[in-house]
């Protein structure tokens, strides 16, 4: 069955597009596992609250993981300060680091 992304999501992946150019993008919505957690009791956003976030970009080369993930978080700080995006797992590789993870 084909998900339909919803607006968060679709926001997510038009900004890190076009910030990141990246090679390889892959987004997935984990909120259905943390939809009853006490986190999120009386928030009013359960559906597009968790993603998991791979992303491959010539823009990472040279930068160190935390700081990659402070770039992205950066990108998507509306979403997680006004949208309610409680957590992002993220994956951030450059072009070599993806193809020497792929190849194993």
């Amino acid at each position: 069955m084909l998900r339909m992304a919803g607006p968060i999501e679709t926001a997510i992946r038009r900004k890190l597009t076009s910030e990141f150019s990246p090679k390889h993008l892959a987004i997935a919505n984990d909120s259905h596992k943390h939809a009853h957690h006490a986190g999120l009791r009386g928030a009013t956003n359960t559906t597009e609250s968790h993603f998991r976030i791979t992303i491959v970009s010539d823009k990472f080369a040279g930068v160190p993981l935390p700081a990659r993930h402070r770039l992205v978080y950066k990108v998507l700080d509306h979403e997680l300060q006004n949208e309610g995006v409680h957590a992002l797992q993220l994956k951030t590789k450059t072009e070599p680091e993806w193809e020497r993870e792929q190849n194993k």
